[in-house]
């Protein structure tokens, strides 16, 4: 217990703690994402050409299934960085740093135990790559190899993951803003040097490794200097299972994330070719930049959602998921109506033609993204009270369901049977993510009426694209820029003048005019 001559003698300690404001922080961690993904697209929209261009078609294809496979050495990861962000999001206000240091020594020795079988089963996979890439047998060895080495970059990342985790759980992910982007560029420009000396896919992955290397010592750094409690606890064998009960949860949802979202190229490579595969990341590229770009805007105010749920302001926390899934809603009539409408012309003037795997497939893919947009709102909100167990089970049959269905159709459609199967699996999250959502925080789980509208004014928007998509352009990077900005522009001006109530309009309104950036706390 402090006495008064200790308050007198350490007037800081007397001084009231400053309080957190999420919306700034949401704000510049938004902004960070946005800065990171950013230069990701960028640098792929600048270094893909040179790969397809060097690698040819094929190789290009195998790196990319290489990239998905070389993922599933997850299956041996328990998540603990995981329990971690959440659970430091949680609890940073509510118990004494010591606690929180025994968090962090947790973590560690969870990750060392399971770092030996993430390498046996990283091996495993180096081994059977050329099979799964369908590569012919004198590319085996390149192949194995290439594989060895991004399972490498995969552990550096994972050990420097304890550090980006206590960052982005203390809510301050913004005070790395501009490193990872930077460190993206220059990996992109080493990339492209490769390539053009001939080199191939086995530099291309010791690159990875460095990249990893980079940014998972800067991470550390920034964590020293900015997070005063940070440091080891005492070994805390109580803690380290309690996260290991915790992080099991978190280990299903890693493996259901890797059948969701790490499937779709091997598949494809496997069953139709890595030629495919090529056409299928082509078309996606754009997508899937709206698809990242919206989804690092959520990325970034996350955290501060699970500061809201902790303190049980549920109220608080459904008007913020209000206005995240209008502001999902608006970007994705905004940016998808758009990338409908020139997505041929800009594959075709950025990689050249015979690329673009066609109309109906782009609009099966941007379907995809925006389902899972809505589907990572409700998800993420899920995580944050660590009780993920239904999210679990819901994901795992999505997953098994999409993978069926795929099977069934993709010999036969290829590319389109692949996306009508990730589709259709994924309706059941679609469903049972807003439905837990609801029981968690004890609200009414959806207002149909309130839907009317919205769905319209998405089917107004859809008729304008596809006769727009119609037209014939002038294809020319100026032109592409320009007709973006245009259509988005006022996809984006349909989206919120009719799509929305007075209300609504008012309440974003009023949430971006407090969205100031103030000096950080």
């Amino acid at each position: 217990m402090s006495s008064n001559s200790d308050l007198e003698n350490n007037p800081e300690s007397s001084k009231p703690k400053k309080k957190e404001n999420l919306k700034q922080r949401a704000y510049l961690n938004s902004v960070t994402s946005i800065l990171d993904y950013g230069s990701r697209v960028v640098t792929t929209l600048v270094v893909t050409p040179f790969l397809v261009s060097g690698l040819g078609s094929t190789l290009f294809g195998v790196w990319k299934v290489l990239g998905q496979f070389t993922n599933y050495t997850n299956l041996a990861d328990i998540k603990a960085t995981q329990v971690l962000k959440w659970a430091v999001a949680k609890d940073r206000d509510i118990i004494d740093e010591e606690e929180l240091k025994e968090y962090v020594t947790a973590t560690f020795i969870l990750v060392m135990m399971i770092l030996p079988l993430i390498l046996i089963i990283g091996a495993i996979i180096s081994w059977y790559s050329p099979q799964i890439a369908n590569v012919s047998t004198e590319y085996y060895s390149i192949v194995r190899v290439a594989t060895s080495i991004l399972v490498l970059a995969l552990v550096v990342n994972k050990v420097f993951e304890i550090f980006e985790s206590v960052l982005r759980g203390m809510n301050i992910g913004f005070k790395r803003m501009g490193f990872r982007a930077t460190v993206f560029i220059i990996g992109g420009g080493l990339q492209i040097a490769v390539v053009l000396m001939g080199y191939g896919l086995i530099a291309l992955a010791l690159i990875q490794v460095m990249v990893n290397l980079v940014i998972g010592v800067t991470v550390y750094v920034i964590v020293k200097r900015h997070v005063p409690w940070f440091g080891w606890g005492k070994v805390n064998f109580k803690k380290s299972l309690t996260f290991f009960k915790t992080s099991g949860w978190f280990m299903g949802w890693g493996f259901t994330n890797m059948l969701l979202h790490q499937s779709d190229k091997i598949l494809l490579g496997y069953f139709v070719g890595p030629v495919l595969v090529t056409q299928y990341v082509i078309t996606e590229y754009l997508i899937k930049g709206l698809k990242g770009t919206v989804g690092n805007v959520i990325h970034g105010v996350i955290p501060g959602l699970g500061k809201l749920y902790g303190a049980g302001e549920f109220g608080k926390l459904l008007k913020a998921r209000e206005h995240l899934m209008l502001l999902t809603w608006i970007l994705a009539n905004s940016i998808g109506g758009s990338v409908f409408i020139l997505n041929e012309s800009f594959s075709h003037i950025w990689v050249g033609e015979g690329q673009f795997a066609g109309q109906f497939a782009n609009f099966l893919i941007i379907l995809i993204a925006v389902q899972q947009l809505f589907i990572y709102n409700d998800s993420a909100i899920i995580k944050t009270t660590l009780e993920i167990k239904h999210l679990v089970y819901l994901g795992l049959l999505s997953a098994f369901g999409s993978i069926v269905i795929i099977l069934l159709l993709i010999n036969n459609y290829e590319i389109i049977g692949l996306c009508v199967g990730i589709i259709s699996g994924r309706m059941v999250m679609s469903v049972g993510y807003p439905l837990i959502v609801s029981k968690k925080l004890k609200t009414k789980f959806i207002n149909w009426s309130k839907l009317i509208r919205p769905l319209l004014t998405t089917l107004l928007i859809g008729v304008i694209t596809f006769w727009l998509s119609k037209m014939t352009i002038d294809v020319s990077w100026v032109s592409i820029i320009i007709y973006t900005i245009i259509t988005s522009s006022i996809f984006a001006c349909i989206s919120f003048c009719f799509g929305l109530n007075k209300r609504q309009r008012m309440d974003l309104k009023h949430y971006f005019s407090r969205l100031k950036l103030l000096k950080s706390n």
